[in-house]
């Protein structure tokens, strides 16, 4: 109100003097606020403890300097065996792809528990450890986080607060596809989203994170439903054509948290509903469970994937052909050997990152970078279907 009041004021003593007139002066803003992360960020600095690799041998190169004993707190019995028994394969597989002098390896069986993990985490310290690996579960890091002290834990799930400054936390979380895809349509200025979500826990966290990045960037979803079906007439087995509510002509962008076989149909829906021209975005699900044969449906749909599957290079020179025969590499195991081969990056590589937090490695799940409080966060490459296949986009 009080600037209105100003240059009302000026317009009535131009109107009754001769004096030249003068550009009002400019109001200024409120001063912008960075986070305490953003800051630390943007000075290029890290929260963990600056001793942190000192019980460790002499770098073998500046990239270089792993641990003397080296141990993995990881599931090999109970219900996330199977998970862990992948992690523990692909860190393996780096292990014995490296050349340089590496680290005595002792596994520790967090029996899938709380509980279980903590009286690991005891043993491998009390055993000498100077770092270690895992564990993997969720119940599993939140029991040993608290535990935490004199040499450093790269703790393979997130943490709500990672304080600990002997605590690095990395994660195949699908929030982290969710926030990308919302930075890709806001980048892009396509603030009104239509978004269509296939039922399971991944793609609902994904849905999750996208509606916070967006709605806090100025986006809006216009639409949020379930993926459309199509179903047949009783009477003549025709198939009834999906009708969807008329706010998707308010979009600008279509999201899709689903798979391909999904994602088909749902393409159909939208062009008969007039939503056929909007660009379309996806998580990595879309990927998945797809008939090769019919995937020229998805053509222009933009997508984000893990560079391992898609046979990309990475710091350590390995790919997923060379794991393709373990047992653990089947199905979503694939994507658990390479969550495993970048926990051993990470931990051989780490003494760059203390020196260059911002610098990046390139690791098997994507382009990894330090955050200020410890946690490891993923870039992950963008495909775009062309004729029936994945290619990059942007030039990627």
């Amino acid at each position: 109100m009080r600037v209105l009041t100003a240059a009302m004021l000026c317009l009535m003593l131009a109107a009754c003097t001769s004096a030249p007139k003068r550009a009002p002066a400019p109001v200024a803003g409120p001063p912008t606020l960075l986070s305490s992360i953003d800051a630390a960020r943007a000075k290029n600095q890290h929260w963990l403890d600056p001793g942190l690799l000192n019980g460790f041998p002499p770098a073998q190169s500046p990239d270089y300097r792993p641990p003397l004993r080296l141990a993995l707190l990881l599931p090999q019995t109970g219900n996330l065996a199977t998970a862990g028994i992948a992690v523990r394969d692909g860190i393996l597989a780096a292990y014995y792809a490296e050349t340089r002098s590496k680290p005595g390896i002792r596994i520790y069986d967090t029996q899938s528990t709380a509980a279980g993990a903590a009286a690991a985490y005891l043993k491998a310290v009390n055993e000498g450890a100077q770092m270690i690996i895992g564990p993997i579960g969720k119940d599993e890091v939140a029991s040993v986080a608290a535990q935490v002290d004199g040499i450093p834990l790269l703790a393979l799930n997130g943490i709500d607060k990672p304080d600990n400054r002997f605590l690095l936390t990395f994660a195949l979380s699908p929030e982290r596809e969710g926030e990308l895809i919302a930075k890709r349509l806001l980048s892009r200025k396509l603030l009104q989203a239509a978004l269509f979500t296939e039922s399971g826990d991944g793609n609902q966290r994904a849905v999750n994170a996208f509606e916070k990045t967006y709605n806090a960037g100025g986006g809006k979803i216009v639409l949020n439903a379930m993926a459309p079906k199509f179903v047949k007439d009783a009477n003549t087995d025709a198939l009834i054509n999906p009708v969807l509510p008329d706010t998707l002509l308010q979009a600008t962008a279509v999201v899709l948290m689903m798979s391909g076989n999904s994602a088909k149909p749902t393409r159909a829906a939208l062009a008969l509903n007039g939503g056929g021209a909007l660009p379309v975005f996806a998580n990595s699900e879309i990927g998945t469970n797809i008939d090769p044969t019919t995937n020229a449906q998805l053509d222009g749909i933009e997508f984000v994937q893990m560079p391992w599957l898609l046979g990309k290079s990475n710091d350590l020179g390995i790919n997923a052909a060379q794991l393709a025969k373990l047992p653990s590499a089947r199905g979503g195991g694939a994507r658990l050997n390479a969550f495993g081969i970048d926990a051993w990056l990470i931990t051989t590589h780490l003494n760059a990152w203390l020196v260059n937090p911002n610098g990046a490695f390139n690791g098997a799940t994507g382009s990894l970078h330090l955050e200020p409080n410890g946690r490891i966060e993923r870039q992950l490459p963008w495909l775009v279907y062309r004729g029936g296949l994945p290619q990059a986009a942007d030039g990627q």
